[in-house]
């Protein structure tokens, strides 16, 4: 048995086992208990943050950070024009006002200091930063930029469980961060998240928010038997990914018509999906979303980026950017998922396989 094969039957087993584990002590039907204690704990040791909130979802835990700034609608918040979407419906939801800002061109997804201080106005309060597509924000920086003018910095790393930023985990850095378990993440139960801060005003906000009666936004007991054991066994399966997305990237770096995630040195990026950007002006949504579909006849799951910010109605955001690094982004971003770097259930797809389905792309559409 290969050690991929083997890495993915252990945690298979590990999650199996916690699982029967609540079935047969009976806490699956509990709003809380010993996995959600352990959780909070794994999470406490990982980042050396203080205060964990577990959550129903990546996406709440975003909404529940800002929630803790307490935001005034004339608050605003920096957002990256090509982003998640659902950080967008936060912002608005947590009462403040989206500001865009565009990735700087070398940056490929992420924001920088430097396009964050062309986006910053004295009123803005906090910047939602999100490791994305396998490319991790420079988070050292940033903060050193968000002190200087007082910002409050929100890490999403729901995409990014296990990544090492300058040799702390993604979600250690910021001044709130935020998890996500659900939809196939890298550590998944379907559905889950949470939030974490070591500021104990922005920890009682979260929970004076969420108690009605009881937590609105809980996860689920049951939910953490999934979530443990793939964070107890996360730095096997993060070391093995990372091996599978340097061989893929070495695959992939003779075609010219493809711009790989970069790989740094000193930070250790994590792959929910792994981003490739199509290179070349011409690119468009279109034929982009063509050569998704040809992938996916080949057995490759593959899909788009995300649609981006920058068609929606301005009156929703303020910006001192054009926007067009975003749209880009928007077009010409292809992902390929994590499935093919490690998957924990059978017949999974080989790096080998990915690259023979890009060479036969290259041959049927003369890339």
């Amino acid at each position: 048995m290969s050690n991929r094969h083997e890495q993915e039957s252990i945690t298979s087993q590990a999650i199996a086992a916690s699982v029967l584990e609540t079935l047969r002590d009976g806490h699956w039907r509990a709003y809380t208990g010993p996995k959600s204690e352990q959780l909070i704990r794994w999470l406490q040791s990982a980042t050396g943050l203080q205060h964990v909130r577990l959550c129903s979802s990546g996406t709440i835990a975003v909404e529940l950070a800002l929630r803790a700034l307490h935001l005034k609608s004339t608050d605003e918040v920096i957002l990256s024009g090509y982003d998640f979407p659902g950080n967008f419906r936060a912002v608005e939801d947590a009462g403040g006002k989206v500001v865009l800002c565009d990735p700087a061109p070398e940056s490929g997804w992420v924001l920088t200091p430097e396009r964050l201080e062309q986006a910053y106005a004295p009123e803005c309060r906090a910047v939602v930063v999100s490791h994305l597509h396998g490319q991790l924000a420079p988070m050292v920086r940033i903060l050193d930029w968000a002190d200087s003018r007082n910002v409050v910095v929100i890490e999403d790393a729901c995409q990014s469980q296990g990544a090492m930023v300058d040799g702390k985990m993604a979600g250690a850095w910021g001044h709130l961060a935020t998890y996500s378990f659900g939809g196939s993440k890298l550590v998944s139960a379907g559905r889950g998240g949470a939030v974490l801060t070591n500021d104990s005003l922005h920890a009682q906000r979260m929970r004076v928010y969420c108690e009605r009666g009881n937590d609105a936004f809980a996860m689920s007991e049951m939910q953490s038997a999934l979530v443990l054991p793939q964070c107890e066994r996360l730095a096997d399966d993060h070391a093995l990914r990372l091996q599978s997305a340097s061989q893929l990237r070495s695959a992939l770096a003779k075609y010219r018509w493809l711009q790989c995630v970069p790989l740094p040195e000193h930070h250790s990026p994590a792959f929910y999906k792994f981003g490739i950007r199509i290179a070349g002006d011409q690119m468009d949504g279109e034929r982009r979303d063509s050569l998704v579909t040809r992938l996916a006849k080949l057995g490759i799951e593959a899909g788009a980026g995300f649609l981006g910010f920058a068609n929606r109605s301005s009156k929703r955001y303020r910006s001192n950017h054009s926007l067009e690094i975003s749209k880009r982004l928007a077009s010409n971003t292809l992902l390929i998922h994590h499935s093919h770097l490690l998957d924990l259930s059978t017949g999974a797809t080989s790096i080998e396989q990915v690259a023979n389905a890009f060479e036969q792309l290259e041959r049927e559409l003369s890339l």
